[in-house]
Formats: structure tokens, C-alpha cells, sequence
């Protein structure tokens, strides 16, 4: 027997809303609308006492966005993005979504979308939603980063990895500085940049990475280490770590 997927409609627009549950009626036999949220607190009651099985979901809507819902959920629900901004792509998929459609939704990317629902019976639904995200983490940790998506208030605004300078870390969070002396917070770990950053990118202390291009001198420093001084607004100088110094060796031919 085919698995009926309790599903909500996340969307303050009502138009859009009214378009895809045209669009879904075909899936009848799949999906059973059991709501509509217009804004992003509305969503977040609704999940929380309908308990839906899969929701779509827009981002940029009143009160709070998409992505704050998700934060805000305790609900394990399946995530179909459905938004007319694709600059969120990438935070999108960091996230329990299995897909992103940009609007005007197609039939063709709504079909694959719901094709993708029969991975989570309702027997092992939880199970294979966790290992199909894992999945999916693992693929975007394949990929190399363009450009640092970052939270502002209400809005994301991504920082190209061209303008930055370096990474510090600072208790459980990294601040990025641009060249130009800007500072944003995300809340990635080095270690998750390291793995995601290209090559000129380099760790030079536990709580550091720099950007090669931004290198101006650098100086050899008591204990084996360096201090390296960046061609940024703040000429920022930085000491190396005692574990690096073969690697910033190597790397600047000493």
C-alpha cells in the first residue's frame, strides 16, 4: 500500500499557494493537504499540532523565515523548499530539505521532487530520512564554496570567499574578516570550512585560517613559529601555531 504523506503548505503568498495545490492533485494518492500557513509563525503552531508528514515550504516570508522555522521545530518533517530566490540554495540543502524548487514550480521538478518521497515509508521514515540527509551532507561536502552564506538579521547575504582575509574562531563560533574590514559571525566550524575551502585557504593555528592571497610578509617568530602580517584595511598580523610551522614552511619555500 502506497504511503499517504500528511502535508502543509508554507507560503504567505496566496496566489502561490493556490498554484501549487492545483499542481498537486495528481498526487492525491501520495499527499493529503491537511493545511496552509501564510507566515512563519503561523507555520510553526500548525506543524507543531498537525504533525505533518512533509511540508513545502518558501523563505523569505513575515515574522519569520523558512529557515527559522526549522530552527524552531521539534517535528522530524520531510522539506521540499519552494521559493523564487535561489541565492538560498546552498543553506537550503544544509538543512532536513530533500529538495529546492524555484518558482514558477514545473511539473517536470515538482514530479521528481514528490518521486523522491517513497525513500521514507512510514515503517522506517525517520531511519531513512536521517541517512538520506547524511547522504546529502556528504555530497555538499564534496563541494567547494564560492562564497560564505551569512545570517542578518532577516535576510542572507553571501560573502565571496574573494573579499575574505581569514577565519578566527571564538568559542563555539568563526568570524569571517573581509579585506575591506567588515566582520560577520556564522556558526561553522573550522573544521567544516577546512574540508570545504579551496587550496589557498591554509590553517596556520587552531583558530586560524588565511587567505594566501592576503599574505604581505611574514616573519620567523620565538618557539618555531611565524607571525604573518595580511594586506588587508587592518594589516592584520597573526601568529602561527607551534603544530604548523612545517606546513607554512613548505608552503612559503623557507
Amino acid at each position: 500500500m502506497t504511503s499517504i504523506y500528511k502535508t502543509l503548505l508554507i507560503d504567505d503568498e496566496t496566489l502561490a499557494r493556490e498554484r501549487l495545490k492545483k499542481m498537486l492533485l495528481p498526487y492525491a494518492d501520495k499527499l493529503e493537504i491537511i493545511g496552509e500557513a501564510r507566515n512563519g509563525n503561523q507555520a510553526i503552531e500548525m506543524i507543531e499540532n498537525l504533525k505533518p508528514d512533509v511540508i513545502f515550504l518558501d523563505i523569505q516570508m513575515p515574522g519569520k523565515s523558512g529557515f527559522e522555522v526549522l530552527q524552531e521545530i521539534d517535528q522530524q518533517t520531510i522539506v521540499i523548499f519552494c521559493t523564487a530566490h535561489d541565492e538560498y540554495a546552498l543553506q537550503a540543502f544544509e538543512t532536513s530539505s530533500i529538495d529546492y524548487l524555484l518558482k514558477p514550480v514545473k511539473e517536470d521538478r515538482l514530479e521528481k521532487a514528490i518521486n523522491k518521497l517513497h525513500l521514507f515509508k512510514t515503517e522506517n521514515r525517520q531511519s531513512n530520512l536521517e541517512m538520506f540527509l547524511s547522504q546529502q551532507v556528504k555530497q555538499i561536502a564534496k563541494k567547494k564554496l564560492s562564497s560564505i552564506p551569512v545570517k542578518i538579521a532577516d535576510r542572507v547575504v553571501f560573502v565571496s570567499l574573494d573579499e575574505i582575509s581569514h577565519f578566527t574562531a571564538e568559542d563555539k563560533y568563526v568570524n569571517i574578516h573581509t579585506a575591506g574590514g567588515k566582520e560577520y559571525v556564522i556558526d561553522h566550524s573550522l573544521n567544516y570550512l577546512s574540508e570545504k575551502l579551496d587550496d589557498k585557504f591554509v590553517r596556520i593555528q587552531r583558530s586560524c585560517i588565511i587567505n594566501l592571497s592576503y599574505i604581505k610578509e611574514i616573519k620567523r617568530y620565538m618557539g618555531g613559529r611565524f607571525v604573518l602580517k595580511l594586506n588587508n584595511q587592518k594589516a592584520s598580523k597573526i601568529i602561527s601555531g607551534r603544530n604548523y610551522q612545517e606546513q607554512i614552511k613548505n608552503l612559503m619555500l623557507f
